[in-house]
């Protein structure tokens, strides 16, 4: 699986880090691409130990979001529609 780099922009860049709208918009920048998780986080403003926090501004977004782990990397995969065959067999469903 290629896991691929976490897009930003300076607009995304420019929000408070942590915010739900910097969180909203990375997730949104990011939709239907593999990604790390740390990655993930550090653009959004966040600390590994605040990914709750991610999971909860993303619940009330029509985004699946789906969790695994690649060798030794954690992966997020969010999505809007039908989850694809690839990942049937791997990963967590989160929402």
């Amino acid at each position: 699986m290629r896991i691929k780099a976490v897009l930003r922009d300076g607009e995304i860049l420019n929000l408070n880090p942590g915010s739900n709208e910097r969180i909203l918009s990375t997730a949104m920048k990011n939709v239907d691409r593999v990604i790390s998780l740390t990655s993930l986080l550090k653009v959004m403003g966040l600390k590994f130990e605040d990914r709750l926090k991610m999971l909860e501004a993303l619940e009330n977004n029509k985004v699946h979001i789906w969790l695994a782990k690649d060798s030794q990397q954690d992966i997020i995969y969010m999505f809007k529609g039908k989850l694809p065959e690839e990942f049937e067999s791997i990963g967590y469903q989160w929402q």
